[in-house]
């Protein structure tokens, strides 16, 4: 399916089987949010197919044929610089939908210290609410869960809300921790009979994530959740705290 930007015409692909009339996209070469159309743009290359001819007539087959091969020419250089385009278009909009939320590991100190900065004043008005954690038992064993509510008290929209959460010995001393994009509910169901891996492909479902947590306004919610499959025996306590989020981009004015 082609998805064409509204305000600066950039054209992108998507597979069928995610698009959803309505849904929020967000242009990866101009910023602009817009709902996806509920008519879906035809393929590039797709030719009308003829009428049927009346009884009795026949077509002039010398131009047609000329035309014909003309047209499935062009339509061929045209579907290659299509490719082209859609494969970096692609790549642009994986890094604009999905950015990376891991601190840096690299750079100079001052780097680091600078990015640590940005990322405290980005969420420092992201508050947690209504935390709680279970046991489950699922197919491979028990299952710590970790939910909630994170909360944008901000004054400007936020994308990419994502959390932390370690678990701790009696000691205080960290067993081990988890990082994870906000956005995607699960069921008690869902934790009950999928397997950890399956657990883990749908809380970081990019298409959920993009539409649960990106424009998040002021005031507004997102869920969150954590797994720990088989936790430590050694757990007495567990923390949770708000990792990292972006500040929604403004759309410039013409």
């Amino acid at each position: 399916m082609i998805i064409v930007c509204p305000r600066c015409e950039t054209t992108f692909s998507l597979p069928d089987e995610l698009y959803r009339p309505g849904r929020k996209s967000r242009c990866s070469h101009c910023g602009y949010v817009f709902a996806m159309p509920h008519l879906p743009f035809p393929e590039a290359g797709e030719e009308e197919e003829l009428p049927p001819l009346p009884p009795g007539r026949a077509r002039k087959k010398g131009r047609r044929s000329l035309f014909g091969t003309a047209v499935k020419v062009l339509g061929a250089f045209a579907a290659a610089v299509l490719l082209v385009m859609l494969g970096y278009g692609g790549f642009l909009i994986y890094g604009a939908f999905f950015p990376e939320t891991a601190p840096l590991s690299g750079g100079t100190e001052k780097e680091r210290t600078q990015a640590d900065t940005d990322s405290d004043i980005r969420i420092r008005d992201i508050s947690l609410e209504e935390i709680r954690q279970f046991m489950v038992d699922n197919p491979e064993g028990r299952l710590m869960v970790i939910q909630g509510l994170a909360v944008n008290g901000s004054a400007v929209s936020k994308d990419y809300i994502a959390v932390g959460a370690r678990l701790l010995d009696k000691d205080d001393k960290v067993l081990t921790g988890m990082e994870q994009l906000c956005g995607v509910p699960l069921s008690l169901f869902q934790m009950q009979s999928l397997t950890a891996s399956q657990l883990r492909e749908s809380l970081n479902n990019r298409i959920n994530i993009m539409t649960n947590n990106t424009n998040i306004p002021p005031g507004g919610k997102v869920p969150c959740v954590v797994l720990f499959p088989s936790p430590p025996e050694a757990m007495h306590t567990f923390e949770v705290y708000v990792l990292d989020a972006r500040d929604t981009p403004v759309a410039r004015s013409e």
